[in-house]
């Protein structure tokens, strides 16, 4: 699903961050603005956003469908092993030589 069909363009990032913890979506975005709502550390507004899973890609958006294909059995991996935790967010950084996961 695309934010776009539950929220209009250019809603703000908070409220798109509440609609994807709401529906238990993950958040897959390019923008940096989210990284502040999803941080481990519960202290201020990041305790609103405490379910709230992101996927960020910070690559060229010529090569964002690539790197997707590249990691998607890693995202999948991660997803299930998330499931048996208590926090089942998964907070993943993709970039051009890079994928940091944060658990």
């Amino acid at each position: 699903m695309r934010a776009r069909d539950k929220v209009p363009e250019g809603t703000p990032d908070p409220i798109v961050a509440k609609v994807s913890q709401d529906l238990e979506a993950i958040l897959l975005t390019d923008d940096t603005d989210f990284d502040s709502f999803v941080a481990k550390r519960q202290d201020g507004q990041k305790k609103r956003f405490r379910k709230l899973s992101r996927i960020r890609l910070g690559c060229k958006h010529s090569q964002t469908v690539n790197r997707l294909n590249d990691t998607i059995s890693l995202i999948e991996f991660e997803y299930d092993l998330a499931q048996g935790r208590p926090d089942k967010r998964i907070i993943i950084d993709i970039k051009p030589t890079l994928i940091r996961l944060m658990r």
